[in-house]
């Protein structure tokens, strides 16, 4: 029986730890989910009563309690923001067909989970790490269906996955509104390009200096974004994290010496290259889900723009009420006061961030100072 355990090994390749296949059904009431998996698979994590190859139907049933157990562990679902804990619901084995004895066996099962809701769902996050202890290079397929809507979704590895009735069914409005809401959001959390931002205000004196900033970035970053998820260029995401945290560190650097920002947008330009590439990090996983990514990739820098242009008005009038006198010489000794003082804390989360990146550790803020 060994050979014929070789022999299925090699015609499961698709049936392994290394891939499962998902049905995902969501209504007002509940969500039903039900994988796919080998027990191939399976017996990488579980001790099967008997080798794949032998397993009966009665002994799989049997066994079902035990799949339960596992897969709770690795299998976890919120609905509405509330984890549900999901009831097996029926065990389906499916089998295959040896070719040269035309012995039929079991080579993989569908498990069907049922998780109620007594609110209408509204939003539903998926959580999975099938055979993680085994293999970071899993491969999920997701089939979700909602509201008359039907998504297909690849994840590899341990994935999480957020879903509403828009994203399973998009439109164009819906999109559009899904990803500008998703800029703005990367952009308010995003507190390096905050720094970045906030270190280039401190060296600006009039609102024309600023346009030119804002814009000048604008451009930079959009150009970057849009290659980037047209995977035209490409870098890794602790070399593009590390130029974004020493951008913050030269800008705030340089307000020590800067004398005029005429020309800062064209620093400013260079930068904004590299924080495009930032930016491109966070729609990577959602541009994989969608059939075009003009629309996404516009949007989501419309909702950065728009962050930006939030900050933008809070920042520049309190500034220019700080640097306010009664002389040009008093406003001038501000000016130097607010560069000086306002650069320091941006020069020292600049730096940690630098290192944290270089060196890749997970420091929190506190330790650098």
């Amino acid at each position: 029986m060994n050979a014929a355990l070789a022999v299925l090994c090699l015609l499961t390749a698709l049936h392994d730890e290394k891939s499962s296949s998902s049905r995902v059904q969501v209504r007002d009431d509940g969500v039903t989910w039900a994988v796919d998996l080998s027990l191939q698979g399976l017996s990488t994590v579980l001790p099967l009563p008997a080798d794949p190859v032998d397993l009966s139907e009665r002994r799989l049933q049997a066994f079902q309690p035990e799949i339960v157990k596992y897969l709770r562990t690795c299998m976890t679902l919120k609905i509405n923001g509330t984890r549900v804990e999901g009831e097996p619901v029926q065990l389906e084995p499916v089998y295959e067909t040896f070719v040269a004895s035309g012995e039929k066996y079991i080579a993989h099962f569908w498990i069907t989970f049922r998780y109620p809701s007594a609110a209408k769902v509204e939003t539903v996050d998926l959580s999975a790490a099938f055979f993680a202890t085994r293999t970071r290079e899993h491969r999920a397929v997701l089939s979700v269906t909602w509201d008359g809507g039907q998504h297909t979704y690849a994840r590899s590895g341990p994935f999480d996955l957020d879903l509403t009735a828009r994203r399973v069914k998009p439109t164009f409005w819906s999109t559009f509104g899904d990803f500008v809401v998703w800029g703005m959001h990367h952009i308010f959390i995003g507190y390096d390009h905050i720094a970045f931002l906030l270190a280039l205000l401190l060296g600006a004196k009039r609102l024309g200096e600023v346009v030119k900033i804002a814009t000048s970035f604008t451009v930079a970053h959009s150009i970057t974004l849009l290659l980037a998820a047209k995977e035209v260029i490409h870098l890794p995401s602790n070399v593009t994290e590390s130029l974004i945290a020493a951008s913050i560190v030269y800008v705030a650097v340089e307000n020590y010496f800067l004398k005029e920002a005429k020309y800062r947008w064209v620093l400013t330009f260079v930068f904004g290259l590299v924080h495009g590439l930032g930016f491109s990090g966070a729609l990577g996983e959602r541009l994989q889900d969608l059939n075009s990514i003009v629309v996404p990739v516009l949007s989501f820098n419309v909702g950065v723009e728009l962050g930006q242009v939030a900050i933008l008005l809070v920042a520049f009038p309190l500034m220019a009420w700080i640097r306010k006198a009664a002389t040009e010489e008093a406003a001038a000794k501000r000016q130097l006061l607010l560069v000086r003082v306002g650069s320091a804390p941006i020069l020292l989360l600049g730096c940690f961030w630098l290192l944290a990146r270089i060196f890749q550790k997970d420091w929190p803020p506190f330790i650098f100072f």
